[in-house]
């Protein structure tokens, strides 16, 4: 049974290909290599801003995110708020940003307001929760192999102000 945060089923029994065999003719595993376009960053692409400083990519968490935060504010699985722009703590570091304070990603689709999550993710990439960053996302982008939809873009990161102080 699914009785804790994390569980989760696989389609065909707890371990595919237990016995050594798969669902091929020959019972045997066919792997084929692909290969990987080299990915461009275009600075002045349909959602990049030229000129505007540092940009990353984002994208929208799925995978184990992608229903533990129905019910809560804070993903139990990674203590992250609904907010939460994961992070690389360096990028963070060069950003002069910590733990807790509001940025806002922004490009020409849209503007995300969250705040920094440090995580153990790859420099120059972000990470924020599904649906929630689905404002800064293209809309009809899909991948021209997979054809699955894009789920990433391209941001600038702006450090937000907190509200001024009444009577400062």
């Amino acid at each position: 049974t699914l009785s804790k945060t994390g569980d989760a089923i696989q389609w065909g029994g707890a371990r595919l290909c237990d016995d050594g065999r798969f669902a091929t003719a020959d019972g045997r595993a066919h792997f084929k290599v692909v290969p990987v376009p080299p990915r461009k960053r275009d600075p002045g692409g349909p959602e990049g801003q030229s000129g505007s400083g540092q940009e990353f990519v984002v994208s929208t968490r799925r995978g184990k995110q992608f229903n533990t935060l129905i019910y809560d504010a804070v993903d139990p699985l990674t203590g992250a708020p609904r907010e939460a722009v994961f992070m690389n703590p360096e990028d963070a570091a060069a950003l002069q940003v910590q733990s807790g304070d509001p940025i806002s990603l922004v490009n020409a689709t849209g503007r995300y307001d969250g705040v920094v999550f440090p995580a153990p993710i790859a420099r120059g990439n972000l990470q924020v929760h599904w649906p929630e960053g689905n404002g800064i996302i293209p809309r009809g982008r899909v991948d021209a192999v997979g054809g699955v939809p894009d789920y990433n873009a391209v941001v600038r990161v702006e450090r937000c102000r907190p509200p001024a102080q009444e009577g400062a």
